[in-house]
């Protein structure tokens, strides 16, 4: 498919250039709708937008519809402020458009935000597959102090630590459910980051890791949508040739009886460990090639990330690059 790069003066114009580079790439735009029906899918992906003011921020927001023609009540963010620093724009957007999914990376500084969208090809599913994630989730309007958050994500031997307080979300696949409203449903629906209609349980959409849509106390804190990749993560670089290795990047849903299943592996993207990569550094992969990019902010000196900072560590992930 195709990929799109330019300047944009503000929230606005990046969800033009989304849209734009989609329909150019065959999507449709009708009635303020995106949507492309996947090769052999049943479903279409059908997204919404919007750059309006809420909470005092004028953000790009992103909403998907599920199996039943519904809008999730939840929506995802890009373009928010992390730890107090607002967006600067202009930014330099990066999309890649494809049958099945779309990404788009917007740039300023030294910062990275991205927003996701695209439709599971997981044999099983219930529902339409269809997902969405960016880089932080539902703003609270009751509690507008949400941005000035940062980053939490630590890698152990044991798996993956997390916080309750986390609000911006360093990968796709990755969320925390939060508990500053003393750990109400609506709060850590509020944080999340990732949603998809996978009808494994519901027909509902589902935060990935509870198993009832809207039950608290079901969700599995040991974060299986990246903890499957900590002991690989762990091991980059590879201290053979200091290059990280491309590891898919899958989501999880919890299952009864603390199972999980698989409803999602991203077609078109990787996480690894940036050590060693220029933020948009473009790598050849046998015929393939992927342009490099930290999840926020890349830290070298901070690699393993930490609890409410302002940048990413060395984790980060690798989208492919087929320019148009």
């Amino acid at each position: 498919m195709g990929y799109y790069t330019g300047n944009a003066a503000d929230a606005a114009a990046v969800i033009t250039a989304i849209v734009n580079s989609c329909v150019a790439e065959g999507w449709d735009w009708t009635d303020s709708v995106l949507s492309n029906t996947p090769s052999g899918a049943t479903y279409p992906i059908s997204v919404k937008f919007s750059s309006a003011t809420v909470s005092g921020y004028a953000p790009v927001r992103l909403w998907c519809k599920n199996s039943s023609d519904a809008w999730c009540p939840y929506y995802v963010t890009m373009c928010v402020p992390v730890k107090s620093v607002n967006v600067t724009y202009p930014v330099t957007y990066h999309i890649f458009v494809f049958d099945a999914e779309v990404f788009a990376v917007v740039n300023y500084s030294d910062k990275y935000q991205w927003l996701a969208f695209g439709q599971s090809d997981q044999p099983g599913l219930g529902g339409s597959g269809n997902w969405m994630a960016a880089t932080m989730g539902h703003l609270n309007s009751s509690s507008p102090d949400y941005p000035t958050d940062g980053v939490f994500m630590t890698l152990s031997e044991g798996g993956l630590t997390h916080s309750y307080d986390m609000v911006i979300c360093p990968g796709l696949g990755w969320s925390d459910k939060g508990s500053s409203l003393a750990g109400s449903t609506a709060d850590w629906q509020l944080v999340t980051n990732f949603w998809m209609d996978s009808g494994v349980e519901s027909s509902d959409f589902l935060h990935p890791w509870m198993y009832t849509a809207g039950a608290l106390g079901k969700q599995d804190e040991r974060q299986c949508g990246i903890r499957w990749a900590v002991p690989l993560l762990l091991t980059q670089p590879n201290n053979f040739n200091n290059e990280g290795v491309l590891l898919p990047i899958k989501v999880f849903q919890r299952r009864p009886s603390y199972m999980s299943s698989q409803v999602l592996q991203v077609q078109n993207a990787r996480q690894l460990r940036v050590d060693n990569y220029a933020s948009g550094e473009i790598i050849q992969l046998g015929t393939d090639q992927w342009m490099i990019f930290p999840w926020y902010r890349k830290n070298s000196a901070a690699r393993d990330c930490g609890q409410n900072v302002d940048h990413s560590g060395t984790f980060g992930w690798a989208i492919k690059y087929e320019p148009a």
